[in-house]
């Protein structure tokens, strides 16, 4: 066996993942302040990054990625749902999430 075959047969994955840092405001509800998180990877379905707030898995999120002028990143922020929340060594959690929604990008960005 290759290694191609072995990637392809443990990333099944149809969007790829694009590691990138940058802010990631989120927040639980809109009556709630926006937490701000710092982003490790994104694909087309989903974003994951790092929290001093642990989520529940299954809690509604809305979150907004912080591009600044980092153009490689999208202007994105949508919705969706937490589909993972591991602790990590440095007492932060790394959150998973599922968006569902996608909002239109801003005509400011």
């Amino acid at each position: 066996m290759q290694n191609s075959d072995l990637e392809n047969i443990t990333n099944k994955r149809v969007f790829p993942r694009v590691d990138a840092i940058c802010p990631v405001m989120h927040r639980t509800s809109e009556v709630e302040r926006w937490n701000v998180g710092l982003l490790i990877n994104f694909s087309a379905t989903g974003v994951l990054f790092n929290s001093v707030r642990a989520l529940q898995e299954g809690t509604p999120i809305t979150v907004r990625l912080e591009r600044g002028r980092n153009l490689v990143i999208p202007a994105l922020s949508g919705s969706g749902e937490v589909t993972r929340c591991t602790e990590t060594a440095s007492n932060k959690y790394e959150i998973a999430c599922k968006l569902t929604q996608i909002n239109p990008p801003d005509v400011t960005d």
